[in-house]
């Protein structure tokens, strides 16, 4: 969902910030996002079981919903590589340095986006729900934590997304090492798990027991990447592997309901499986070395494209799905989708992101200063 650093890692307890660019940068890893992407997209066009289409999707696109029901895996896949891409920001930077860079990634196309889709709402009327208020909470991005609508679907990851950030600006802290980051990928799931078993309900919420296992093992792969594999990393990856299958194995019953279909639990965990090999596979494996640029391309569209594409292919589906064959509707709601990743990346990310993240690091660092004196 995010994009990569090409930033290098300084080596396991050092307090030396990462040189940038002295690392080529994981094209494979920015095709693995866009990937997911596309996983997400086909499950809300023609997996989940939504009404736009005026009829069940596994009627409408029955031989395509065998595939596209187990879409709801791309979220899962975008959590693993968080995991990964937002440990290496961290690595070796203060937290200041984090911080900006997270709200300067994060938050000029969500308002765009948030803004364009509030105004599709005042003409098509059979999108989300959202109340004025509610809209207007969606700008601050932690919108869940008042239960307020989100005015896209996809927002809900998002509140967990800023969940890990604030664990991971909180290990920053504390100081990143790698024995640090091993016992807090294993710890974290096991304590978040042993929350919600015991209805800690606080707790739960901070450390997110579905969706922990998946930066786990994202996190414990950036060491591959970073250092090499040893024992303790690969027990590791395989403790945390084993709960993301887990977690994905158990969910299959959910997502039957969801898409008024049969998903299969053994599917979903073995999609898991190849997901966690796959991810090593770009990033220290054999397929590290890609480097066809049209991947990196393609990952740059893929957080605009995750932020608009539900709303405004929905309201295409909506409008169109009587009056047009149905894959032609298809592919105009998602050459729609594509057309406004487009617009946002180069005429809101382009243009913002650069002085934001300055802006915000000049700001935090200036108020540590103050604070300390």
């Amino acid at each position: 969902m995010f994009s990569l650093p090409t930033t290098s890692v300084p080596s396991a307890g050092s307090s030396t910030p990462a040189r940038v660019g002295s690392r080529p940068r994981l094209r494979g890893l920015d095709g693995l996002r866009f990937l997911a992407a596309l996983l997400v997209l086909g499950y809300h066009y023609t997996g989940i079981g939504m009404p736009h289409w005026g009829a069940a999707p596994s009627d409408v696109f029955p031989g395509l919903n065998q595939v596209t029901r187990y879409g709801f895996l791309g979220v899962q896949l975008f959590f693993m590589i968080s995991g990964f891409v937002i440990l290496m920001t961290a690595y070796g930077r203060p937290v200041s340095a984090f911080a900006a860079s997270r709200v300067a990634r994060l938050f000029p196309a969500y308002w765009a986006a948030v803004v364009l889709t509030v105004m599709l709402h005042l003409v098509w009327h059979d999108g989300r729900d959202a109340s004025a208020v509610d809209s207007l909470l969606n700008l601050t991005m932690i919108q869940n934590a008042w239960d307020a609508t989100d005015v896209q679907g996809p927002f809900w990851t998002l509140w967990f997304e800023m969940l890990f950030y604030l664990i991971v600006g909180a290990f920053i802290l504390v100081g990143i090492t790698r024995r640090r980051v091993i016992a807090l990928a294993v710890l974290w799931p096991l304590v978040a798990q042993l929350a919600r078993a015991n209805d800690a309900d606080l707790l739960s919420a901070v450390l997110i027991p579905s969706y922990a296992p998946y930066f786990a093992v994202g996190m414990l792969l950036f060491l591959v990447y970073r250092d090499g594999g040893d024992l303790a990393v690969w027990l590791a990856v395989a403790l945390t592997s084993v709960l993301c299958v887990r977690q994905a194995y158990l969910y299959a019953d959910r997502a039957s309901e969801l898409v008024g279909a049969p998903v299969s639990a053994v599917v979903c965990a073995a999609a898991v499986v190849a997901m966690v090999a796959l991810l090593w596979a770009l990033s220290a494996g054999p397929l590290r070395h890609l480097d066809w640029r049209v991947l990196s391309t393609l990952g740059a569209l893929t957080y605009p494209l995750y932020l608009v594409h539900g709303q405004f292919g929905f309201a295409v589906i909506d409008v169109l799905h009587d009056d047009a064959p149905r894959w032609v509707v298809l592919g105009l709601a998602t050459a729609l989708s594509l057309a406004l990743a487009v617009v946002l990346h180069h005429l809101v990310e382009n243009r913002v992101h650069d002085r934001l993240r300055q802006g915000v690091r000049s700001g935090l660092e200036r108020g540590l200063d103050t604070a300390g004196r």
